[in-house]
């Protein structure tokens, strides 16, 4: 029996030829991965104790501090929830079979029904921006809970919300994507046919976006390998001429942006890769582990008031807001733009999407 969680789904679905690889290495914990698990067990915490106060420790259960940045972000997404007044679920499990060899697992953050509509919603703390909509992570979960139901139970409608506060998105911090029942069974059958492939071993390997964080492409991923190469050939033979007019120019910046995007790739996973081997006790000629660290942190039961008592220095800060966290606290935006000033730190050459600007000055004719 395979089993694949909902967090992974994305990468079956997108490349249903990741499934053939076996033994890949565990991806490292890193203290971003930390930050957002204790962020989530804070919103729970706020949810299931009903108050943006809740009892709770002053570190997480992975020992990562709740600072004061933490539940300035989360604490007007629990309140958001709770003015709704329903009974909010979290952390519950929703495993569903999508076939008989292949087992779907999982467990959404937040989940709770409006008169015919179903509301699961997901924190991602990171700054990685992550999309709401087709977002396979959240449709695993709301397939699994629906298929707990009683189908006389069954909502018309599923909203799905992604609550990232950190990081700038044109949609907002919230970002919400709302479908029929009938558009989520579609969902259902397309999890159904690439799970088919999968346990048959018919899946094939397809690159895109999502190699990005594949362990697989530090292996022999041909598609992948095949993708690298072509890139290598390409700038290889493209960049030869001495001089290039303004055309020239803007063709060699796509190839080579491509080319380093995919080259990062294949490092950071051969990087992944060779970690693993050389815990496993393996030799790989030339490298060897290092540790590292994060920046220095109190012991978690270490407060201000220790730290005065034992050496009568008064440590506490006070330090202005971000014209951003004034923003969210409700301080008004006309008025900040007003008072805040950006510095010029250089210019850099970005790729535009000149169509995007067209629409924007003409409007959209459709």
């Amino acid at each position: 029996m395979r089993e694949i969680r909902c967090s992974s789904l994305s990468r079956y679905m997108k490349c249903p030829g990741f499934a053939k690889f076996r033994d890949l290495p565990e991806s490292e914990t890193n203290l971003a991965a930390e930050e957002g698990t204790a962020a989530g067990e804070l919103l729970q915490a706020m949810l299931e104790q009903r108050t943006t106060k809740p009892n709770v420790a002053t570190v997480a259960k992975n020992n990562y501090r709740f600072d004061s940045d933490m539940y300035f972000h989360v604490t007007p997404i629990a309140q958001e929830i709770l003015d709704k007044n329903v009974q909010v679920f979290c952390e519950q499990r929703i495993d569903w079979q999508a076939h008989q060899d292949v087992v779907i697992r999982g467990q959404f953050d937040i989940c709770y029904q409006i008169d015919d509509t179903l509301h699961i919603e997901d924190l991602k703390y990171g700054w990685v921006l992550v999309d709401v909509e087709e977002n396979w992570q959240l449709l695993g979960y709301a397939i699994g809970k629906v298929l707990q139901m009683e189908i006389q139970l069954r909502p018309k409608f599923i909203e799905f919300k992604i609550h990232q506060p950190r990081p700038h998105h044109e949609d907002g911090r919230s970002r919400e994507w709302k479908i029929s029942l009938d558009e989520m069974i579609g969902y259902h059958q397309k999890i159904v046919v690439q799970m088919e492939l999968i346990a048959n071993n018919a899946g094939d390997l397809v690159t895109g976006s999502h190699c990005k964080y594949c362990p697989a492409a530090g292996q022999n991923c041909t598609a992948f390998n095949k993708a690298v190469n072509n890139a290598l050939d390409v700038t290889m033979s493209e960049f030869k001429q001495d001089s290039l007019n303004e055309s020239q120019i803007a063709d060699q910046l796509i190839i080579l942006q491509r080319a380093s995007e995919l080259i990062k790739i294949k490092y950071d996973s051969l990087d992944q890769l060779a970690c693993s081997k050389l815990k496993e006790g393996k030799l790989i000629p030339g490298f060897g582990l290092e540790e590292k660290y994060g920046d220095r942190s109190w012991l978690p039961d270490v407060s201000p008031d220790v730290i005065q008592m034992i050496t009568g220095k008064d440590i506490i800060e006070k330090v202005m807001m971000t014209p951003a966290k004034a923003e969210k606290m409700g301080v008004n935006k006309k008025m900040v733009e007003s008072l805040v000033t950006r510095k010029f730190t250089g210019v850099k050459v970005a790729r535009k999407d000149f169509t995007k600007d067209a629409a924007k000055v003409f409007g959209n004719n459709k």
